[in-house]
């Protein structure tokens, strides 16, 4: 279930300049899913993922998406960005990214660049995946989702450091975001130059 201050966050978060890219599934079973992030104002719902892991809700929007897929139906759900709504969003007004990434392309990437091999911040690694997990403000989501899109290890690495994560696990967006910017100084890079 949704709390009225938990939607009135959402909803203000998703001004005009900034579009809705978030699409609700509310149960397992759900069927019809819209094309571009569901349509505000949310009316409150129970939910059938209550209690589901992680890693039950990352299988769940790969097999679903794969099933849409074949009937061309997938609409804006995307298997590799996952957000999240639960009982600490109710209470502070976070939700959590999940982002995937084949490990052995951030392996190339990495090498690419060459940087040694390293997987920042709250990552699952499984096989050929990894599962990155932010807990932050949804009114900063946009941010991250629009830095690590394309998994620029710059910004996974950026938006995972340990000391941008506050009280509850959640990350200050408000640094990473001042530092991309130019408004502020990164103290890494500073001392690498």
């Amino acid at each position: 279930m949704i709390l009225n201050s938990f939607r009135d966050q959402f909803a203000r978060y998703h001004s005009p300049d900034c579009p809705n890219f978030f699409c609700v599934v509310r149960t397992p079973g759900q069927a019809i899913f819209e094309s571009y992030g569901t349509e505000l104002p949310i009316s409150d719902f129970s939910t059938g993922f209550k209690d589901a892991t992680d890693t039950e809700l990352r299988l769940w929007a790969r097999n679903k998406i794969s099933e849409l897929r074949e009937h061309g139906n997938e609409g804006m759900l995307q298997s590799y960005w996952i957000a999240v709504m639960d009982e600490q969003s109710e209470q502070d007004s976070t939700i959590v990214l999940h982002y995937n990434e084949e490990l052995s392309l951030w392996a190339q990437c990495l090498e690419d660049a060459e940087l040694p091999f390293n997987i920042p911040g709250d990552a699952d690694v499984s096989e050929d995946e990894i599962w990155w997990r932010w807990r932050l403000p949804i009114s900063g989501a946009h941010h991250l989702f629009n830095g690590v899109e394309d998994g620029d290890f710059v910004m996974i690495e950026l938006f995972s450091r340990p000391e941008y994560v506050g009280p509850n696990r959640v990350v200050n967006i408000d640094i990473p975001v001042e530092i991309i910017r130019g408004e502020i100084p990164d103290s890494i890079t500073q001392k690498m130059s």
